[in-house]
């Protein structure tokens, strides 16, 4: 696994446009330096803007595809422009606050393997199957999301993307931050562990 060390631990780590940048180009860096993966399987919707961030990194040329994945009973929440307004005119302490409560209430314990199928979008299987049939041979692909807290969505995604797959295709994961340490799955590059990040597109981001 490869791992870039927290030169200083924050409550709440602040990535605006710049630094997010910075952080999935490093990425992009790390998980190439084992092998350049041949296609980005983007985890939406913050696996998108990374995968998207970390492509552009190396000249916009890798292909990127999504595979979104939910369980059955999970819907679409629509954002509020509303409370983002309110949100992010908040004092930073008393957010980041809020952002560490809400984290501790969703990870009090460690997560269980799912006990009913997650679901994908088709159109996104068939693309990915379609991208798959005209691959290279032993094809590299590259998991990509933004944080991993359960760890349950990577490992539906990874496990869906082996089961199509040819048997001698390469299949990791690419994550910027860990924020548990019980994952059911650990990601084979990060770029932070315990660390809760605010992302540009985030509710409270500025």
């Amino acid at each position: 696994m490869s791992n870039v060390a927290v030169q200083e631990r924050r409550a709440v780590l602040d990535l605006d446009r710049i630094a997010f940048d910075k952080v999935c180009a490093e990425l992009m860096r790390l998980a190439g330096a084992e092998r350049r993966p041949d296609a980005l399987i983007a985890i939406p919707t913050g696996g998108w803007h990374v995968a998207q961030a970390m492509a552009k990194a190396v000249d916009g040329d890798l292909p990127v595809l999504s595979l979104t994945c939910r369980r059955p009973s999970s819907k679409l929440k629509p954002g509020s422009s509303a409370v983002r307004r309110m949100v992010s005119g908040l004092p930073r302490p008393i957010v980041d606050r809020l952002r560490q409560a809400e984290h501790a209430l969703l990870t009090r314990r460690p997560a269980a393997a799912p006990t009913v199928p997650y679901q994908f979008v088709e159109q996104e299987v068939e693309a990915l199957q379609r991208w798959l049939a005209s691959a290279p041979a032993q094809p590299s692909l590259l998991v990509v999301d933004d944080a991993v807290d359960s760890g349950a969505t990577l490992a539906q995604v990874v496990e869906a993307i082996r089961r199509h797959a040819p048997s001698d295709a390469s299949v990791r994961s690419a994550v910027i931050t860990v924020t548990t340490d019980w994952p059911l799955i650990q990601p084979d590059h990060r770029m932070y562990h315990r660390q809760l990040c605010r992302f540009p597109w985030s509710m409270d981001a500025r």
